[in-house]
């Protein structure tokens, strides 16, 4: 594989008392890895957040994997390599964010490694918080691979995104998933999204790393499935969320469901083991919609009502729970939009299956 490291160091003159540097001295060096590709709308925003960590400099590696961007993104990322010693480039010309994990796993310095999005903003003890709760579940889970927390959509910025962040915390919007959901509490799970999360870096080694062969969808949930069949942990540390800037637009939003049901169908067939048929149903869902239109309404015309009418009557009940019924019919049309995409997007996976033959270096 061909890369090219871009990094500047500079003197930047910081002065340390020997008493900070005693309490430093306990603290884990972290690398912090972002996959980016054609983001130069919103890399800015993301390295801002990262070197404005309250997180000791000097313990701190900010890894950017550049995925052989044709924007500004290069530009802007080296702009900051020239400003901060602690902030690289490494580039990329193999397309796919499980190839670029696995190369910043090959690349960082450190035995820790944090993962998050290029379109996130991470809160300025992002890092503190993730070591802290790390170290602290690790005296009781010896086995423990990686802590990590939700992301939201950023708040009062569209109306859509008031939806969504009321849809991601339901059942219906999330299936109890860390990918969208927000616990009051830490918890052990079976998956941790790579938009915010921290690994020790050998338990990834020890599993193979991620599978390349998923490209840009599932990759991060198969390689916590892998992780929890060879016995590692997986803990949600609460009250620790990344604003994410999830996909602005419906339409958007449901070709990003399809991609996520597809790539749920691709997981499915490499661990038949893990199947939850809850995920199933917007699938089944699809299929309901379409029996009264290939044999007419008769026997199953009223399945297609009775969906549409359970989430109605479920949406108007989560307006209330959340104060938030000027947005009744957002939530509708993102629930029935999410499932049928999803389903959709599921059908897709079966007929169109992973090519498992790993791409050429």
């Amino acid at each position: 594989m061909k890369f090219f490291r871009i990094f500047s160091v500079e003197n930047r003159g910081d002065v340390h008392h020997e008493d900070e540097c005693e309490e430093w001295s306990s603290l884990q060096s972290v690398t912090a890895a972002v996959v980016v590709f054609n983001g130069a709308e919103n890399i800015r925003a993301c390295l801002d957040s990262l070197v404005r960590q309250n997180y000791p400099r000097e313990l701190i590696e900010i890894l950017i994997v550049d995925n052989d961007s044709t924007d500004e993104t290069q530009q802007i990322v080296k702009g900051y390599c020239s400003r901060f010693a602690h902030v690289r480039m490494v580039i990329n010309p193999i397309r796919g964010i499980a190839c670029s994990r696995n190369l910043a796993l090959e690349q960082a310095r450190f035995e820790w490694i944090a993962f998050t999005d290029s379109d996130c903003v991470v809160p300025i003890d992002w890092l503190s918080r993730l070591v802290e709760g790390f170290e602290r579940h690790a005296q009781e889970q010896h086995n423990l691979a990686g802590v990590g927390s939700a992301n939201e959509p950023p708040q009062n910025e569209s109306r859509f995104y008031r939806a969504l962040g009321v849809f991601l915390q339901t059942f219906l919007g999330n299936h109890g998933s860390a990918q969208g959901k927000q616990w009051s509490s830490d918890r052990v799970v079976s998956h941790l999204p790579t938009v915010n999360v921290l690994y020790r870096k050998e338990c990834i080694e020890q599993v193979g790393g991620f599978d390349v062969t998923f490209g840009n969808i599932g990759e991060d949930q198969d390689l916590s499935y892998r992780l929890g069949d060879r016995g590692f942990v997986l803990i949600y540390c609460a009250g620790n969320a990344v604003t994410h800037k999830l996909r602005p637009t419906r339409t958007a939003w449901f070709k990003n469901m399809a991609l996520y049901g597809k790539g749920r169908m691709w997981l499915m067939f490499k661990h038949p083991q893990k199947i939850k048929c809850v995920l199933l149903l917007p699938m089944l869902l699809v299929a309901v919609i379409l029996l009264p239109v290939v044999f007419g309404l008769g026997y199953f015309g009223w399945l297609p009502v009775l969906y549409f009418g359970s989430v109605l009557i479920y949406s108007i009940m989560i307006c209330f729970k959340y104060k938030c019924l000027d947005l009744l019919f957002d939530l509708y049309f993102l629930y029935i939009g999410t499932h049928i995409a999803y389903g959709v997007g599921e059908w897709t996976g079966i007929l169109k299956r992973r090519k498992t033959k790993q791409p050429q270096k």
